[in-house]
């Protein structure tokens, strides 16, 4: 074994260690976490603005799970409604004159939006996908905020409404 290890090889021991400690259900509690950094020479204000970015990346990455799973169901939700109109829409081109003819066009246009909305979609690496990940972001943290606003309206006017 040797005497002296590098700390990346620090990092994959301790974090192979604790891997095993956890699938035996064992949770370490954030004093021992606390405790762990500073035998190995972590000082508090480096814990605490490491165990401060940790939480900040974990929120991030909810949210981008969150935009992730919204995007998928709006895709999912544009599919049906493309299936379901072109479907109706052919349908009547065939009983109309018993072949396709002009239900093709909004088949074939639609469906070139189709391709471009799911490459938009599943490519989420890209500078678009960025821009529109920090739209959802604006939107959703409004949406919070109008909620929030609400709720303290309703609840004054109801305080006002029991008190008169």
């Amino acid at each position: 074994m040797p005497e002296s290890y590098t700390e990346e090889q620090v990092q994959q021991i301790l974090q192979r260690a604790l891997a095993r400690k956890s699938k035996r259900g064992d949770l370490l509690s954030r004093q021992q976490v606390s405790e762990i950094a500073s035998e190995l020479g972590v000082s508090e204000a480096d814990f605490l603005a490491a165990e401060q970015e940790w939480m900040a990346q974990k929120s991030k990455s909810q949210e981008r799970a969150d935009f992730d799973i919204y995007k998928r169901k709006e895709f999912r939700d544009g599919l049906l409604k493309y299936f379901i109109v072109n479907t109706f829409l052919i349908g009547i081109n065939l009983l109309t004159s018993g072949h396709v003819s002009w239900a093709a066009y909004p088949f074939l246009i639609w469906g070139l939006g189709i391709a471009l909305k799911a490459y938009a979609t599943f490519q989420a690496d890209s500078e678009a996908y960025e821009t529109e990940f920090n739209k959802w972001q604006l939107k959703q943290k409004r949406n919070q905020i109008t909620a929030q606003i609400t709720n303290k309206v309703a609840s004054s006017v109801e305080n006002w409404l029991k008190s008169n």
